[in-house]
């Protein structure tokens, strides 16, 4: 695809080859992480860096993207996003060469990149969604009824899918993809987010988008929520249970904010987990 270069990480698994590629970073207020102790909270300061991570899942015949980043549509709040660039004259055939896409939820950091001035960026890509998500986010009730604090956030949402209607695939949960790619519901970040199960034999990787935003905060301590997680009871469970499976089973990971392309595993330390690079 692309010579990403220090800002990608790739991780093989059987005929599976997974790169974790950087959109660049941004920065979360602490006071997003709620139900925090003074010395947790003190580790998210302005200078803390949250990654903005997809990835490029590829197999003898496919080339799957994970997300696709926020191409420019965050900048001016984030400056330092939309790094991947997709909507570059210049990488049309790249675009091209995406069979399928996945979106594992529909906050702008993920489908930032994928339409442009009204126009999908992949036009040949079957794009894999939950169908709750899609229902949940493109209601034209939910913009009539928002507060003007989430109207902004909720016409950039539904402007971005707009061109992406007829590529849709909507699953009702649980999906097999084929060539070991998996999609699960992972509920609680949003109404439908799903995360990737990756398998070739005995192998595992999970690519976990939002169901952890904090790597500062949220391993030692999962029971942490945050400000956008729309219901943070249901987040903190699908997390604890996708860290319980991750550390028991010792499966690799990587995750959207996550502030490294790397992939890792995770060990129980105390009543949380600790981060253990692969």
């Amino acid at each position: 695809m692309r010579d990403f270069n220090e800002t990608s990480s790739t991780l093989t698994l059987g005929d599976l080859t997974i790169t974790s590629l950087s959109d660049g970073e941004l920065h979360i207020p602490a006071d997003y992480f709620s139900n925090t102790q003074p010395h947790e909270s003190e580790k998210v300061t302005p200078s803390t860096r949250f990654g903005a991570n997809s990835w490029l899942i590829e197999t003898k015949n496919r080339k799957i993207l994970v997300d696709a980043g926020s191409g420019n549509c965050l900048k001016e709040r984030f400056p330092d996003t939309g790094r991947l660039n997709w909507q570059e004259p210049g990488l049309e055939l790249k675009r091209s060469s995406i069979t399928d896409v996945v979106i594992t939820h529909m906050h702008a950091d993920h489908i930032g990149g994928l339409s442009a001035n009204g126009t999908s960026l992949f036009a040949n890509a079957e794009i894999h969604i939950q169908a709750q998500e899609w229902a949940f986010w493109t209601d034209p009730k939910l913009l009539a009824s928002a507060d003007n604090g989430q109207k902004p956030m909720i016409g950039l949402i539904q402007a971005l899918a707009e061109p992406l209607k007829k590529q849709l695939t909507q699953h009702p949960g649980d999906v097999d993809l084929g060539s070991g790619i998996g999609l699960l519901l992972a509920q609680g970040h949003t109404p439908g987010h799903q995360v990737v199960h990756l398998t070739c034999g005995h192998e595992e990787c999970f690519l976990l988008a939002d169901a952890m935003v904090s790597d500062k905060l949220q391993f030692s301590n999962p029971d942490i929520t945050y400000a956008l997680d729309s219901d943070p009871a249901d987040a903190v469970r699908t997390r604890r249970a996708l860290f319980d499976r991750i550390a028991s089973e010792r499966i690799a990971f990587s995750a959207t904010h996550m502030n490294t392309t790397a992939f890792a595993m995770l060990t129980r330390q105390e009543n949380g987990y600790a981060f253990e690079p692969c």
